[in-house]
Parts: C-alpha cells; sequence; structure tokens
C-alpha cells in the first residue's frame, strides 16, 4: 500500500503541484500573448491591404476587437486547470474557479459581440441589438459582483482554509478521495481536450474558421466538462455524509450541485435565458455558502 500510495503521490504532483502550477501558467501566458499577435497582426495586415482576405481567410476589413477572442480561449484552459486543482484543499475554492470560467466565456462572448458591433454599422444602429448588448453589460457586471461576493463570504468566515489542516482518519481519508477526483478530472481534461484539438482536423485552414471551429468545440467541451464535474460534486456529497452529519454543510455541499447544473444548462441557451441562468446558478452558490456560514456561526 505504502508504494502504492508513493506512487500516486509522484504522478499526482507530476500534474497538479505548485510547481507544475507555476510552470502550466507560464506556458499559457506565453501562449495567449503569441497567438494574440500573431491574431492581431494577420487582421492588421489585412486591413492595410499587406495580405489579401482569402490568403488567410479573414472577411474583408475585419475588427481587431475579434483578436481578443484567442488569448481568451487560451486562458480558459489554465482556468479549468486551477478549478481542478484547488479541489483538494477547498471545495469552495474549486466552485469559486467554476464561476470564474464562466466569467471568462461571458466575456469572450461580449467581445465578438462587440467586435460584430464595431464593425458593422447597420448593426450598430439598430436599438434592438444596442438593448442587447446593454443587457449583456449589466449581465456581466452582476456576475463579477456575485463572484466577489463569493469569495468575500468566503474569506470573512475563513473557509478558504476548510480541509486543509486534517485530524481524523475520516477526513484524512476524504482529502485522498479529492485528490483522487482531482486527479481524475485531470485525465478526463486532457483527453477531451486532445478529442477537441482532434475534431478541428476537418476545419479548413483559415482563421476565420478556426476561430468558428474553437468557439463550437469548446461550447461542446464545456458541456461535457461540465456534466464531469456534476458527477465528481455528487461523489463529493457522498463522501460528504460519510465524513460528518452537519446538515449545513450537506445541504452546501448540494446547494452546489445545483448552481453547477444551472451553469450547464446555461450553455444550452441563447441570448439573456444564458445570461440569467448564469447569474441565478452563481446567485444559488452565494446563497449556500452564506446560509451554511449562519448555520456554523449561530448554531455550533
Amino acid at each position: 500500500m505504502g508504494g502504492i500510495s508513493k506512487y500516486f503521490g509522484d504522478v499526482y504532483a507530476l500534474f497538479l503541484s505548485e510547481r507544475t502550477k507555476s510552470l502550466f501558467e507560464k506556458v499559457i501566458f506565453i501562449t495567449a500573448a503569441v497567438a494574440y499577435i500573431v491574431h492581431f497582426t494577420l487582421i492588421f495586415m489585412v486591413n492595410k491591404g499587406i495580405l489579401l482576405p482569402s490568403t488567410v481567410g479573414i472577411d474583408r476589413n475585419p475588427n481587431l476587437l475579434s483578436a481578443i477572442n484567442t488569448p481568451f480561449s487560451i486562458i480558459l484552459i489554465y482556468e479549468i486547470y486551477l478549478l481542478i486543482f484547488y479541489l483538494p484543499s477547498s471545495i469552495t475554492s474549486y466552485l469559486g474557479h467554476q464561476y470564474e470560467v464562466i466569467a471568462l466565456i461571458f466575456i469572450r462572448k461580449l467581445f465578438d459581440d462587440l467586435s460584430a458591433l464595431a464593425g458593422d454599422d447597420r448593426i450598430m444602429n439598430g436599438l434592438g441589438d444596442l438593448k442587447a448588448l446593454s443587457v449583456s453589460f449589466l449581465g456581466l457586471i452582476t456576475l463579477l459582483m456575485l463572484i466577489f461576493l463569493f469569495y468575500h463570504i468566503k474569506r470573512k468566515t475563513g473557509t478558504q482554509k476548510e480541509d486543509m489542516k486534517q485530524c481524523t482518519k475520516k477526513e484524512k481519508a476524504f482529502i485522498v478521495s479529492k485528490k483522487i477526483m482531482a486527479f481524475g478530472l485531470t485525465v478526463f481534461f486532457i483527453l477531451m481536450f486532445i478529442h477537441s484539438i482532434s475534431s478541428l482536423k476537418d476545419v479548413d485552414l483559415s482563421v476565420n474558421s478556426m476561430v468558428y471551429g474553437i468557439n463550437y468545440t469548446s461550447k461542446v467541451f464545456f458541456i461535457n466538462f461540465f456534466s464531469i464535474l456534476i458527477i465528481t460534486e455528487v461523489l463529493l456529497l457522498l463522501f460528504t455524509f460519510n465524513l460528518t452529519d452537519r446538515f449545513s454543510k450537506i445541504i452546501r455541499n448540494a446547494g452546489f450541485i445545483i448552481s453547477t447544473i444551472l451553469l450547464k444548462m446555461s450553455f444550452m441557451t441563447d441570448g439573456i435565458h444564458t445570461i440569467i441562468i448564469i447569474n441565478i446558478a452563481v446567485a444559488f452558490g452565494v446563497a449556500m455558502l452564506a446560509i451554511h456560514q449562519l448555520y456554523m456561526r449561530k448554531l455550533n
């Protein structure tokens, strides 16, 4: 058993150690910066007539804002990694990074909308589209405030240290189980990422086709990935039953599952419905965390 534990610890550290996290962060930063510069340069050269639009597969007179989509897609990969990384140490941090992933997806979509508006005078003059953009801005502001409130409650009550200092055998077993689930999520993440990349092989080698392909495959990826997160959180809830009989903690974790289910549902809708579902999901998570802390402070 000792040899197996050591082997698992070595493999786990290979993917989810602080050193790996720091290295991955640098790789993501460099990749996102290079991808943005390349995309931006190609659009600039097309706009200046240095390259023909058909040469690189870019629309005529593209807006430079459209290049922002590329680094945001890459940064999302790192946020997903952080989500998995923090699972063993703190369930609330894990959920918080889910919300950050959703916020980045929201912002990426907003940049797409802004790029379309800035590059199309007809759309820019449409009152309906401007109203939709205003709703998106309000939705984003609400979402960011909710995420801030989530972290404020977490920090104020010291929940960032939960599960970090373990004493009993059950608590230590719970930490080990979360590490196993985090490692499993890492494997699923890598396999799903490889599958998503391989699905782009049939896409034309043009900037527009690649961007469209990435956006479509990322949507499918997140629907599937959030399905796996739901399964993971149900397992965490079952382990919580074995760890504690505290009603507040069980309800909190059950509430987090509902929040994740709602986040998954947001990928299956469009427009204002997506904005509403995302904000309801995060607001529900905030409420569950706040209620849990009320129980802990007032009834313990």
